[in-house]
């Protein structure tokens, strides 16, 4: 797990340009969707190289009906408060996201509720796995969670994501993408209804990722404010990095 970093993480967006500076997604069919239309720096930037980077980011999202600004900053590189300052003025949100991994193995010994079947979403269940994600999307806006699903049922049987769903008797309670590479199996978008959590779903849902893993490390990115982070911790995942993320939206 030693050289694992958040470059190994999926970005669900359309790969624009790259260089030596910066990585540009820019995902025209799904503009509303703020990891699929970001700029992650692989270079610190100084602060007027990022005011004309902003001014370059606004032209190429308002073009394409994008109505947010987002940037990714490097691994690890920690904010002056010079940098929190004019962040803070410019109108964004700061985030930080964590990187954390565990072995497979660790996995499968997570507590599993007997009642609880996975299945993989097919032509046969996908309404129900966009039940489940509209019920995580609509927090962020009926149009966003429209296109989302929109999105979801047109790509998911070439998107190179493996999901899957939770029920509990026959009712869906849960869902989980999956991304395998050929050095780990990433977790995102693992959710539990609020009502069915407490009842071992999320953890039967991991363990049952730790066998699809084998040997591999699964790996996930936590929101460094949320207490679901925390509750990795306790299962035994290793914190191995972040990364600031800001966002302006309605711009």
């Amino acid at each position: 797990m030693n050289h694992i970093t958040l470059n190994d993480i999926y970005v669900d967006g359309v790969k624009y340009s790259e260089d030596n500076r910066k990585i540009i997604y820019l995902t025209p069919g799904h503009p509303l969707k703020f990891d699929s239309n970001t700029w992650i720096y692989k270079k610190m930037p100084t602060i007027s190289q990022w005011t004309e980077d902003l001014k370059e980011q606004q032209e190429y999202h308002l073009k394409q009906g994008s109505n947010h600004l987002s940037f990714y900053f490097p691994e690890n590189e920690v904010l002056s408060k010079q940098w929190l300052d004019i962040i803070r003025q410019q109108g964004f949100e700061l985030g930080i996201l964590e990187l954390y991994a565990i072995e497979a193995n660790e996995l499968r010994q997570l507590p599993q509720n007997n009642q609880v079947i996975i299945q993989q979403v097919t032509k046969q269940n996908i309404d129900d796995y966009v039940y489940i994600h509209n019920y995580f999307a609509l927090p962020f806006g009926e149009q966003y969670a429209k296109e989302s699903a929109k999105q979801i049922k047109e790509c998911f049987l070439s998107d190179g994501k493996n999901r899957l769903i939770a029920y509990l008797g026959k009712k869906p309670v849960g869902i989980v993408d999956l991304i395998i590479t050929s050095r780990t199996l990433e977790i995102d978008g693992l959710g539990v209804m609020e009502q069915y959590r407490h009842n071992a779903i999320g953890s039967s849902i991991q363990s049952h990722v730790g066998k699809l893993a084998k040997t591999k490390p699964v790996i996930l990115v936590a929101d460094g404010e949320d207490t679901a982070k925390d509750m990795y911790i306790k299962q035994g995942y290793t914190y191995l990095g972040f990364r600031y993320q800001i966002l302006k939206e309605n711009i």
